[in-house]
């Protein structure tokens, strides 16, 4: 069995909320058959600039679209830190079929179209993935991705969120986790003199948002100072190793390329959805300090990283526990989300649960707009956040046990600071980071709280 070399992994300690990660596999399984993944509902569409073909690298960003093309209500979703527009599956096909005229678009950042996704669900994908014979993207094979950050991001967003407004629609713009800092980032920014909340008819934080969000967790953005630590950190950025961050191994203090994790985790949940409960063949690649203490199911060992041993509760989900009985350990699938409709999510390829490449200068971006405040530093770095004052959109947060109420407290913050009048706050601190994304409707607040707030004229 061969390993892949660990050294291109860099432990930061950057870990904005997200997704579940795996340790790094190890070795070769040659020779195995694997069927292909499950679709995920909708319609996976590329939004290019114009005169740009659909391919890798291209401006080019792609939504996955979920319920009725002549719905005249859109609510578009953005992911967090290292997650994909996958992670919105099931969030999107219930929305789009529980309120009424309404679509969902599951937004992809343009670091998706980096990804090799070429080999999952066939033949030789474990040779393919866990040897490094996929195409992998480095400081060398990604010329320009270096300033990959919020303001391209943000232009590329836009694009979306015209589209969906086209003939009078309804839209409605939110994410989860930082997504939803970058939703709240979009209404305050200028574009070429509109406002970003200029046509959106609400917005919708998940767990997330600005202001200190997340302080509650016990992280706090680190604050820029001054310029001149601006200037020193865009100096990092050219001169490291890789534009893109290894967060999600930094996690488990597993080495290895930034790619790792997801590969991992990718090839863990493909298991799970096509055998669960199958003895774990994966089990024993797994680093000694990711490896369960007993033998178990393809479906218990994605249940034991993501629920029952998750290293963090922004890493988490409910989906039940593991069988304590017997020689093999099965998965007892009885919590608020089902283990198999989360390994059919994380299993897919286009679109993706997770995000392969998650840029350093979007980190860098992220940090500097979460005061929501104008300031030298934000016009340093090209973030034109000019309309922070002035939002007026509806708001409506979702918040779970994570932070321990600060997701409310700084939309309450942003909401005294600006013109929003409408504003709902909807507190679980029985679930955690990731519940809302996979809870099943009747026991997910909010899912059913949410769909009100989607309605309301």
């Amino acid at each position: 069995m061969g390993r892949r070399n660990p050294g291109s992994r860099c432990h930061l300690a950057v870990l904005l909320a997200g997704l579940a990660g795996v340790a790094s596999l190890a070795g070769l399984v040659a020779g195995n058959s694997v069927a292909s993944a499950a679709q995920a509902p909708g319609r996976y569409v590329a939004f290019c600039a114009a005169g740009e073909p659909d391919r890798a690298g291209a401006d080019c960003v792609h939504v996955l679209e979920m319920g009725a093309s002549g719905a005249r209500r859109v609510l578009i979703l953005v992911p967090g830190h290292s997650e994909g527009a996958g992670m919105f599956r099931d969030v999107g096909s219930y929305l789009s079929h529980a309120v009424p005229d309404t679509q969902v678009w599951a937004f992809d950042r343009r670091e998706q179209n980096l990804v090799d996704s070429s080999r999952f669900g066939r033949d030789g994908e474990l040779s393919y993935y866990l040897n490094a014979h996929y195409r992998a993207v480095s400081a060398d094979t990604a010329a320009g991705t270096r300033d990959w950050g919020l303001a391209m991001e943000l232009g590329e967003l836009r694009r979306v969120v015209l589209a969906a407004g086209a003939a009078g629609r309804q839209v409605f713009l939110g994410g989860h986790s930082s997504g939803a800092g970058t939703a709240i980032a979009y209404a305050a920014w200028d574009f070429s003199g509109t406002p970003g909340y200029q046509g959106l008819a609400g917005l919708v934080l998940i767990d997330g948002g600005a202001h200190g969000s997340f302080d509650g967790e016990q992280y706090k953005y680190p604050a820029l100072q001054s310029v001149q630590e601006v200037e020193a950190k865009l100096v990092k950025i050219r001169q490291a190793s890789s534009p893109f961050t290894g967060d999600l191994g930094y996690v488990w203090q597993v080495p290895g390329a930034p790619e790792s994790v997801p590969i991992d985790y990718q090839l863990v949940a493909d298991y799970a959805r096509r055998d669960p409960h199958g003895a774990s063949s994966l089990q024993g690649l797994l680093p000694a300090a990711m490896r369960p203490p007993f033998r178990v199911t393809n479906a218990a060992l994605l249940g034991w990283l993501l629920d029952t041993h998750a290293p963090a509760p922004d890493l988490q989900l409910h989906a039940g526990h593991v069988d304590p009985g017997g020689a093999l350990h099965d998965w007892i699938n009885d919590g608020p989300a089902d283990i198999e409709e989360v390994a059919a999510a994380f299993a897919q390829s286009r679109p993706a649960a997770e995000e392969w490449y998650w840029p350093r200068r979007l980190s860098l971006d992220l940090i500097a707009v979460d005061p929501m405040v104008d300031s030298p530093i934000t016009r340093r770095l090209g973030l034109r956040l000019t309309h922070a004052r002035d939002i007026d959109a509806p708001l409506y947060v979702f918040e779970t046990g994570l932070t321990h109420g600060t997701v409310v407290q700084a939309a309450q913050w942003v909401v005294a600071n600006s013109r929003i009048r409408e504003h709902v706050y909807v507190t679980d601190d029985s679930m955690v980071h990731l519940d809302p994304m996979f809870d099943a409707p009747g026991r997910n607040r909010f899912l059913t709280t949410v769909a009100g707030f989607l309605q309301k004229p």
